[in-house]
């Protein structure tokens, strides 16, 4: 009986992350919308994210909608940054593959690096407004700080960040079709709670969590 309710209280937990992750994705879609929330949708994406990482009971609502508003001017410009540090890796990767010679290496190589860059911004900077009470200066400089000495875990979020569009690419097109429903359901916050189990790991190590949700306020399942 004991191996029973074991597994039945494994699957409750399960389907119950499951609701919670394509209540999150929707969340995010909505609130992503007019792009300058961004930032915002992202650090509150990333608090329900890290709770569920840390197998918290959590209130998704109104998880998210707290983080949402919590520093809401400091993660509109944490947004606002990461969009331009994407939007200038693109800009060189274009200029960097319409040149010749040794001039198309050197912008390779810059493209690459500010790639780099922007990415490491992504992995680690949302979190940790969602998970810290920080400036905007100290934000950011943590994130580079946690991408250099964590180059294992943050390639492990990249990969996580990237599989969807992955997988879009690497299967034949009739699979992508029929994987539809999962992107509809799945494609941003399930990569960014495979991201959360590895920020959980990090973030404890260097402080604990320091969630700015508290947990009793979280008791939908209680």
């Amino acid at each position: 009986m004991d191996r029973r309710n074991k597994l039945r209280a494994s699957l409750g937990a399960f389907l119950r992350t499951l609701c919670d992750l394509m209540l999150l994705n929707l969340l995010w879609a909505v609130c992503v919308l007019p792009v300058v929330t961004v930032g915002p949708a992202t650090c509150a994406l990333c608090a329900v994210s890290l709770k569920l990482a840390r197998g918290e009971p959590v209130a998704t609502l109104q998880t998210f909608f707290t983080a949402f508003r919590s520093g809401f001017r400091r993660a509109v410009l944490l947004g606002l940054l990461g969009l331009g540090g994407l939007a200038v890796a693109y800009v060189d990767w274009r200029f960097a593959l319409a040149q010749t010679g040794s001039v198309r290496v050197l912008f390779l190589v810059v493209a690459v690096v500010i790639s780099a860059a922007a990415l490491a911004y992504w992995a680690w900077a949302f979190a940790l407004h969602a998970g810290f009470e920080n400036s905007l200066k100290g934000t950011i400089k943590n994130a580079f700080s946690l991408a250099f000495v964590e180059p294992g875990k943050t390639l492990l979020i990249w990969l996580a960040i990237a599989a969807p569009v992955l997988i879009a690419l690497l299967l034949p097109e009739v699979a992508v079709i029929y994987l539809g429903w999962a992107y509809i359901l799945f494609a941003v916050s399930a990569p960014a709670f495979f991201a959360a189990r590895q920020q959980v790991k990090v973030f404890e190590r260097f402080g604990g969590p320091a969630a700015r949700i508290e947990p009793q306020e979280d008791n939908f399942y209680q």
